[in-house]
């Protein structure tokens, strides 16, 4: 009954919120590129075919979903992109599910019944969808709009200009719970982690590419999700400061902390710019050395 755990047999369920124009559709298609490695993209398109604009971009499949946004239909594309062997499926927009089952609910409150009693039978449309999501054996990527609100702020110049902010995303409260990560898109295609159970994306604004997807694809392998330039350059600032330290572990603990404002000693959590900083310094330090070595009498 009884196995042991491996992160190797779990799949990544995860959602990207942002306001309209944050490019969640666009960071999707290629986190799921990273992530999918050689395997099969399946889109679900809510957004009237939106995902297709960038078919010359990605190699990915698209099943169109069109209103009335009722739970039959995701359930059915779900299930149907699973049997198909799609690695990867994005659901682009998952606001819209909810939307439906908004909708739902207020057909059968027309129909009179009780108000707690037709939450109960709209909750198990809810569910329906969310277990054929979390359950099935499949890379998720959950694209949810947020509420949209403007501030004003001074520009470059002091001129006073609004700027677009996604607040909450639309879909049930709580649903962040049900995500192993979940990015916040701003308006300038930025991402932030609002929970982030890879310990990956903490504390950091980036960028999604493809190596975002790959990164997580090797933390769900067992490393610690590093691949391509972070990994080699890992192993090359692993390596240098053994050669230049004796108390190596200690130094690279203080070399972390620096790096990241004290936030962590974890070599593994730095990125391609914290490495390539690092050893720059280091091999300063290896060429003093030696320059002190050859000047010996």
């Amino acid at each position: 009954m009884f196995q042991k755990a491996k992160r190797s047999s779990a799949k990544i369920k995860l959602a990207i919120t942002g306001p309209s124009g944050s490019g969640k559709t666009y960071s999707a298609l290629r986190l799921a590129t990273g992530l999918a490695e050689s395997g099969r993209i399946a889109v679900l398109d809510t957004e009237n075919n939106s995902a297709s604009l960038y078919a010359d971009d990605f190699d990915f499949d698209v099943a169109p979903i069109s209103p009335p946004f009722t739970n039959d239909k995701f359930v059915k594309a779900i299930y149907q992109a699973v049997e198909l062997g799609y690695e990867v499926i994005i659901l682009d927009s998952a606001s819209h599910f909810w939307e439906g089952i908004l909708e739902y609910k207020d057909a059968l409150d027309k129909r009179g019944g009780n108000s707690f009693g037709n939450w109960a039978d709209a909750n198990k449309q809810y569910k329906a969808i969310l277990d054929a999501l979390l359950q099935s054996d499949v890379h998720l990527i959950a694209c949810l709009r947020s509420k949209t609100e403007y501030v004003v702020e001074k520009n470059e110049k002091g001129k006073s200009v609004p700027r677009k902010i996604g607040l909450a995303p639309i879909m049930r409260d709580g649903v962040e719970y049900e995500f192993t990560t979940v990015f916040q898109l701003d308006a300038a295609h930025q991402a932030m982690a609002d929970k982030d159970r890879t310990g990956l994306f903490t504390d950091k604004i980036f960028l999604i590419t493809e190596q975002t997807g790959q990164n997580i694809a090797g933390w769900l392998g067992g490393g610690k999700g590093l691949v391509g330039p972070e990994k080699a350059l890992l192993s090359e600032f692993e390596a240098l400061g053994a050669q230049i330290y004796d108390d190596w572990e200690a130094k690279k603990a203080e070399f972390c902390r620096y790096i990241s404002g004290g936030e962590h000693s974890d070599p593994g959590r730095l990125g391609e710019d914290d490495y390539r900083t690092l050893i720059d310094g280091m091999k300063r330090k290896q060429q003093t050395l030696a320059g002190s070595l050859n000047h010996e009498p």
